[in-house]
């Protein structure tokens, strides 16, 4: 019985040793060992593109010209000619202060210039009457000076006078109070009849377009702004609407205490949507570089020690040490390309590649490769108005 179940064995082990001759045991062709030992990777594309550079900074909108404006006079309040929050013109007329003690004063003083003018003119006619009685001493020298210092006393008191009428004229052209500048009205806190005094409050005055903002940027921007240079700005109050501004002021000096200088610009506000006071976010594009090589950012392999990534050729992965730049959109510029635009770049499988191995591609992913229109990465997109 034995023995029948040992034949039986051997038979078996015969029956398998010859189907592996004949079937698995022939060697398979070396490409077919090749393309079992690739790894499967899935690739995206290096691509060439414009990249900007832009500087991201916060600040408050504050108005280009705001002024409040005061009583240069005083007197009673006549007419009041503005809205409260109002737009108002340049020289439009706001108050009107009574003047009618100023006009009286004025006239006054006008009677009292021409009183002494004519006395003038008379004691100058005649000290010339006594000038040759004086040669010929029927007139004392002592009366001769007399009447000289007379005639320079009545020339004093016609210039106080005089600067009397004009100090009034001035206050009569104070009653009325006008706009120095184009702009908005503030609140009032008087009604006509109100007696105001010299250095009491009118109204304010603001001017909301342009409106300006100011912040400072670190020393190292320095080269890349100049004036007039565009600066996009978001408020919170109108979510992604961009807002344009010109960049109109840039400090010579930079603090040493912090390395920053300081930057203005004006904000056209034509619609008056933003206001004084207002937080913003402003962006200035401060270097464009036309030319940049960028890879999908899935690519990127970064350790302590360096950062790289893996190109193919379809074959074999070749492993690239590289500086990154800006990293926008999903995709990185490399700083240091030693890849050309429009090979290779492993996304998938690039842990399990080494530099030299072989490697099958299965996929290329085109989700951040180049359109064929002309492309910029922006950091932020013109939001819809």
């Amino acid at each position: 019985m034995k023995n029948k179940w040992a034949i039986i064995g051997l038979v078996l082990l015969l029956v398998f040793l010859a189907m592996f001759f004949l079937r698995g045991g022939k060697k398979k062709p070396e490409a077919v060992q090749d393309r079992m030992a690739a790894i499967p990777v899935v690739t995206g594309v290096a691509d060439e593109r414009p990249v900007e550079y832009v500087l991201n900074q916060v600040g408050t909108l504050v108005s280009s010209q705001e002024v409040t404006i005061r009583t240069e006079t005083q007197g009673k309040v006549v007419d009041i000619l503005f809205q409260e929050g109002g737009p108002v013109k340049k020289g439009e007329l706001l108050v009107r202060i009574d003047d009618a003690k100023i006009k009286a004063e004025i006239d006054n003083l006008q009677a009292k210039v021409e009183q002494l003018e004519v006395r003038l003119k008379n004691k100058e006619k005649s000290l010339e009457r006594n000038r040759s009685l004086v040669e010929q001493k029927l007139v004392s020298a002592e009366k001769f000076d007399d009447m000289t210092t007379e005639i320079d006393e009545l020339k004093s008191q016609i210039i106080q006078t005089l600067a009397s009428l004009n100090r009034q004229k001035e206050n009569l052209s104070d009653t009325m109070i006008r706009a120095p500048f184009d702009g908005v009205t503030g609140g009032r806190s008087f009604s006509p009849g109100h007696y105001l005094r010299v250095g009491d409050i009118v109204v304010s005055l603001v001017d909301l377009n342009p409106l300006k903002i100011e912040f400072k940027v670190p020393e190292k921007y320095k080269k890349h702004l100049v004036l007039g240079q565009d600066v996009n700005l978001t408020v919170e109050a109108y979510g992604e609407m961009r807002f344009t501004g010109k960049l109109s002021f840039i400090d010579p000096s930079v603090e040493v205490g912090t390395r920053t200088f300081l930057i203005k610009a004006l904000v056209e506000n034509d619609e008056k949507k933003l206001s004084p006071g207002m937080f913003a976010k402003a962006q200035l594009i401060t270097e464009v570089r036309k030319d940049a090589v960028t890879v999908p950012w899935e690519s990127v392999i970064q350790t302590e020690n360096e950062t790289y990534l893996y190109a193919t050729d379809g074959k074999t992965a070749k492993k690239h040490v590289i500086e990154l730049g800006k990293v926008v959109e999903g995709r990185v510029e490399i700083l240091n390309p030693t890849i050309a635009p429009g090979e290779a770049v492993i996304l998938e499988g690039k842990f399990a590649v080494k530099d030299g191995v072989g490697v099958v591609n299965i996929s290329t992913d085109k989700t951040n490769s180049r359109p064929e229109e002309e492309q910029t990465l922006k950091p932020m997109m013109d939001p819809k108005k």
